[in-house]
C-alpha cells in the first residue's frame, strides 16, 4: 500500500503561463532575448542533468556561457521572483485528490526542479500548500539525480512510495531506477502504452 505520494509541480499540480517570463528577458536584452527564450528549456534540462542543485551564481555563469549573453546572479534571482508571480491554473479534480489522500492519512510531498522563491508562493496562491508535509525545491536538490528521489522518500519503505509527474525522464525513469514506483501524468496520452500512467489526475486515487 502506498503511503508516501511525491508530486512534481509544473505540468502536474500547477500549469503556469510563462509569457511574462519571456517578456522579462526581452525588457533586459531586447532583440537578443530570443537566444534565451527559444533555448531556455534545453539550457535548463542540461543544467539539471549536470549539477546537483540550482544556485544563482552557478546558473548565471552557465546561462552566460551557453547563450553568450552577460547574465548576472541578480538577473537570475529577479527572474525566479518573476516566475513566482506567473498565472497558474490547476485541474478541477486536484483538490478532490489531495483531500482524499490526506483524509486517508497519506504523506504528501512536492519535488520540483526550480527555486523555492518561485514555487512556494505559487503553491500558496493556488491554495494547496497545506496539503503537503514536505516541499523539496531545486535549490536543495535536482531530479534526475538519485539523491533527490532518496531524500524526498524520507525513509519510507520503497514499496510505500510513489512518484507522480509529467516528465518521462525525471518523474518516471528517474524514480524507477532508484527502486520506487512511479506514475506518469500523461494528460495527452502520447507516451508508450507500457509506461504506467494516468490521463486524469483523479486516477491517482486508484494507485494501490
Amino acid at each position: 500500500m502506498k503511503t508516501r505520494y511525491i508530486f512534481d509541480l509544473d505540468g502536474t499540480l500547477l500549469h503556469g503561463n510563462f509569457d511574462e517570463s519571456d517578456k522579462y528577458f526581452e525588457d533586459i536584452y531586447g532583440e537578443q532575448a530570443h537566444i534565451l527564450t527559444e533555448n531556455m528549456g534545453n539550457y535548463l534540462n542540461r543544467y539539471e542533468r549536470t549539477y546537483p542543485k540550482y544556485d544563482f551564481d552557478t546558473l548565471s555563469k552557465y546561462l552566460s556561457l551557453k547563450s553568450g549573453l552577460e547574465i548576472s546572479p541578480k538577473v537570475v534571482k529577479d527572474w525566479a521572483y518573476e516566475i513566482g508571480n506567473v498565472l497558474d491554473f490547476k485541474e478541477d479534480e486536484l483538490i478532490e485528490v489531495l483531500e482524499s489522500l490526506k483524509s486517508s492519512k497519506k504523506s504528501l510531498a512536492v519535488l520540483t526542479n526550480w527555486f523555492g522563491i518561485s514555487q512556494i508562493p505559487r503553491l500558496e496562491r493556488a491554495g494547496i500548500i497545506d496539503y503537503f508535509d514536505n516541499i523539496y525545491t531545486g535549490d536543495q536538490m535536482l531530479k534526475p539525480h538519485k539523491a533527490a528521489y532518496l531524500r524526498s522518500a524520507k525513509g519510507f519503505n520503497p514499496k510505500e512510495v510513489v512518484f507522480i509527474g509529467d516528465n518521462v525522464d525525471f518523474d518516471y525513469i528517474g524514480p524507477k531506477s532508484c527502486g520506487y514506483d512511479a506514475i506518469l501524468y500523461d494528460k495527452e496520452d502520447i507516451e508508450h502504452e507500457t509506461i504506467q500512467k494516468v490521463k486524469r489526475i483523479k486516477e491517482v486515487l486508484n494507485i494501490e
